[in-house]
This record gives C-alpha cells, structure tokens and sequence, in this order.
C-alpha cells in the first residue's frame, strides 16, 4: 500500500469491514445449513468454511490489536502511513487483481484450514462474523489513534515475523475480501442447492 493519510486509510479499511459485513448478512444469512456447507467438491471451501476461517483470524487478531493499541509507546499520530516492504509483500499475496481474480493462490495454515482443522466451528459463521466485523471497526478506530508504522504486532502464522499495526491493518481487510469472491463463487455454482 503506498503513502495515504491515516484517516482515508481508517476510513477505507472501515467501510470495506462494514461492506463486507452487510455482503455476508444480506447474501448469506437466510442460507439454510445445507447451503451454508455445501462444497462444489471435496477440495474447495464452503461458505460457511471460508466464514470459520475468517473468524479464526478475528478471534486471534483482535485481542492482539487492542492489546497493542492500549500498551504501545509510540502515541504520535503521524499524518501518513506508508507500508514497510513485508507489509507490501503481504498485501499483494491477498489483494484481489482488477478483475476481482485472485492473483495468486495461498495455502492456508493447517490451524486455520477448516478442510484439516476440524475444531473451527461451523455454527452460527454468519451472526459471529458480523459480530467480528462490528468490533473490528472499533479497533481501526482505536488505531487511528497511535502510531500504525512503529507498533508492530505478531502475524499468526509466524508470531517471531512482525507487522507494523497498520500493515495488519490492510493484510486482514484485503484477507477479508479475498474469502468474499471465494464464498461469491460459491453461491454463484450452478449446482448450488436450492435449499
């Protein structure tokens, strides 16, 4: 992500939280359980497993956000934020191309596979993403706050690798609307059940 004022990046992360958030009410929520688990083949996620993998990566970054937030040092608010190159790296992995495509596919973590972790739970995906989404937006808010470039938090996948706040910041939005075309596809299968 190259140099934008914080508050155009807080308020562009916060509106694609809450668009997404509204995608997932309105094109999933009066889903029947058959058509929320439903996978056009063994291999490839259903919607309500692309929803468990989201919301383990909620479930893991928001305590670590607003732990961060609250204990860092670094209070000055520059009037920019510029990615540092990991951030960048990590946010072309996930940004969809211009034709919403995913560019580049990714493995994901056994811990967050629901196809391999059969502990990420697949009830009520719907209600706990939303409800993710909503505290998620406070966190941005809260982040607008401190220094986004020298607060760094762990990355799940490898808690010793750092990202600056506002480079996770982007990495989860992005993630986020990556999962949004997967589950689209989905819905849109021709052999997606009627009920």
């Amino acid at each position: 992500m190259k140099k934008v004022a914080v508050p155009i990046l807080i308020r562009r992360l916060s509106s694609l939280t809450e668009h997404f958030a509204e995608e997932v009410k309105t094109d999933f929520g009066s889903l029947s359980a058959n058509q929320l688990n439903w996978q056009p083949n063994e291999r490839t996620w259903s919607i309500a497993q692309c929803l468990a993998h989201l919301n383990a990566y909620y479930r893991y970054y928001i305590p670590v956000f607003r732990g961060k937030i609250s204990n860092t040092r670094f209070k000055d608010v520059p009037e920019y934020f510029t990615s540092s190159p990991l951030g960048i790296a990590v946010y072309r992995s996930v940004k969809l191309g211009k034709l919403k495509n995913v560019k580049r596919k990714l493995k994901s973590t056994k811990d967050y596979n629901p196809l391999v972790n059969t502990s990420l739970s697949l009830e009520n995906v719907v209600e706990e993403y939303i409800q993710h989404s909503r505290e998620y937006k406070e966190v941005l808010k809260e982040g607008a706050l401190i220094n986004l470039r020298k607060t760094k938090c762990p990355l799940s996948l490898r808690p010793v690798v750092k990202l600056n706040l506002g480079d996770a910041f982007v990495f989860i939005t992005y993630h986020n609307e990556r999962h949004m075309e997967q589950m689209q596809k989905v819905l849109a299968s021709k052999r997606f059940p009627t009920s």
